[in-house]
């Protein structure tokens, strides 16, 4: 009985552990790549905020792809369903990391780097070739397809990044 309580103890760790470091990562890549997407939008002729306020599309499909200036019913929306997002995508991938990393004494940059990309990867495809166009995230009608690429890489820098960052600072072990 001792046993089963410690492994259900040793699970439950594991678990809010996961969930510590997405919560980490998570705001770590949603940051970066709400970032790129800004700059890569004013880049192409649309506003900074224009892609953060489609993501609202979802709520007020509407009005929100014509939003391009700051409001807190789009803009603060559009950043917390985004966040959240990469919150969940940084569930995923902080679970493939620590399956990769198992057994491992030093944290490999290329396991990493791999569940980053992996992670990304299965981000854009369930965003826009899985889930009804509604639930789509909506940056593509500011963006150009090859920034709308970039979003999806630096999401990936962004979990890569923030999880090196904090195996460097937690002695290597992640």
């Amino acid at each position: 009985m001792k046993a089963i309580r410690r492994a259900q103890c040793s699970v439950k760790a594991e678990n809010e552990s996961v969930s510590r470091r997405a919560l980490q990562s998570g705001i770590a890549a949603g940051t970066l790549a709400a970032a790129f997407a800004a700059w890569r939008a004013a880049s192409e002729g649309s506003t900074m905020l224009a892609p953060i306020n489609a993501v609202t599309h979802c709520l007020w499909p509407r009005r929100a792809f014509s939003e391009t200036g700051f409001s807190p019913r789009f803009t603060l929306t559009g950043f917390a369903i985004h966040q959240a997002s990469a919150v969940f995508w940084a569930m995923l991938f902080e679970a493939v990391n620590a399956r990769l990393a198992r057994g491992a004494r030093r944290t490999d940059p290329v396991a990493t780097a791999t569940a980053a990309t992996a992670t990304a990867a299965t981000a854009y495809i369930v965003d826009y070739h899985v889930v009804p166009e509604r639930l789509t995230p909506g940056f593509d009608e500011h963006l150009s397809n090859r920034s709308l690429a970039g979003v999806y890489v630096a999401l990936a820098v962004g979990f890569a990044g923030a999880a090196l960052l904090r195996s460097r600072l937690q002695g290597d072990r992640s």
